[in-house]
């Protein structure tokens, strides 16, 4: 069985590809708090299978299965190619002009644990970059195609003339939007403080989450908006803009805005589903590690989860 045959195969594979992204997020989070940064280079591998090694009892079934996620995800950006299965489980094919067999990522990972010598995914990158090396030598030209995966940047995104009308509206209004606030404009900097100031003031507003609700979204501030939902009232429009306006200047983020289209692909940006279209949010669209932001949810977190949740979180000194 493989992703080309059937639609067991086809559905394993979407279920594989979906679960990749929380896979290498509980990967850095849970089982590698204090180990190797992922970076997707060979030295990561190394570092990752020593600490599958060294986990007391032996990694559980969570810890190997998100091992394999990121080891196939460094072997495609080597290698080039794309996910399959097959009766083993997720594989990698590697670039067809490589002329190498698919790559079972859960062996690789059953066999570093046998081996139990710390070599086995170093081994395997190194065959397959002295594979792309041949092929390079000969065509000077190639270079090894990967197919994009939900791990890869997004990529630059085209311009919503939606976005950047509310955007022109919300930097306009800000001098009057905190000069109504207490402290002012010298309380709302754009620094951690200023996420403080903001923080009391969404849970002096609204003491529970019906009246956050009550004012959340609605009219765009200009006209019906054509694609979903952004802040009605001018308190909430100015407070998701500021907040995400700190995690634009602190976190390496930029805004974006993906309107829905009834017509889109299902899984696409646009798809009514998704739960980020229609709406303002900020993204890291360059980088793999990516964390989107969407700056309503939080406040309204605010005022859900009480006293011990916290705007100053969002940032990364703050984690």
């Amino acid at each position: 069985m493989d992703d080309d045959h059937g639609g067991t195969g086809r559905a394993m594979l979407e279920d594989w590809l979906e679960d990749l992204p929380l896979l290498v997020a509980r990967l850095e989070r849970v089982h590698l708090t204090d180990g190797p940064a992922l970076d997707y280079g060979p030295g990561s591998l190394a570092a990752l299978e020593q600490v599958l090694l060294a986990e007391p009892g032996g990694p559980d079934e969570d810890f190997t299965r998100a091992a394999a996620g990121y080891l196939g995800e460094v072997l495609l950006v080597t290698g080039g190619g794309r996910w399959g299965v097959d009766d083993t489980g997720p594989i990698v094919l590697p670039d067809p002009a490589l002329g190498l067999a698919p790559l079972s990522v859960g062996t690789l990972v059953d066999a570093a644990l046998a081996e139990a010598g710390g070599e086995v995914f170093g081994r395997e990158h190194s065959r397959l970059a002295a594979a792309v090396a041949a092929v390079r030598a000969e065509r000077s030209d190639w270079t090894p195609h990967k197919e994009v995966s939900p791990l890869d940047p997004i990529g630059p995104q085209s311009d919503d003339p939606v976005l950047a009308a509310w955007l022109r509206e919300r930097r306009a209004a800000f001098p009057a939007w905190a000069d109504q606030l207490p402290g002012g404009r010298s309380a709302y900097d754009f620094s951690p403080a200023g996420l403080d100031a903001l923080e009391r003031e969404v849970r002096r507003r609204y003491p529970a989450v019906d009246a956050f609700d009550a004012e959340a979204t609605g009219p765009f501030p200009s006209g019906p908006s054509p694609s979903g939902s952004f802040p009605t009232s001018p308190f909430l429009a100015g407070a998701v803009w500021y907040l995400g306006e700190v995690v634009c200047l602190r976190c390496d983020s930029v805004w974006l805005h993906w309107p829905v289209d009834p017509a889109a692909e299902p899984g696409s940006h646009h798809h009514p589903d998704n739960p980020w279209s229609g709406i303002p949010f900020t993204h890291q669209p360059h980088r793999r590690d990516a964390q989107a932001f969407n700056p309503l949810a939080e406040l309204r977190g605010l005022v859900r989860y009480g006293d011990g949740y916290h705007l100053r979180n969002v940032l990364p000194s703050a984690r």
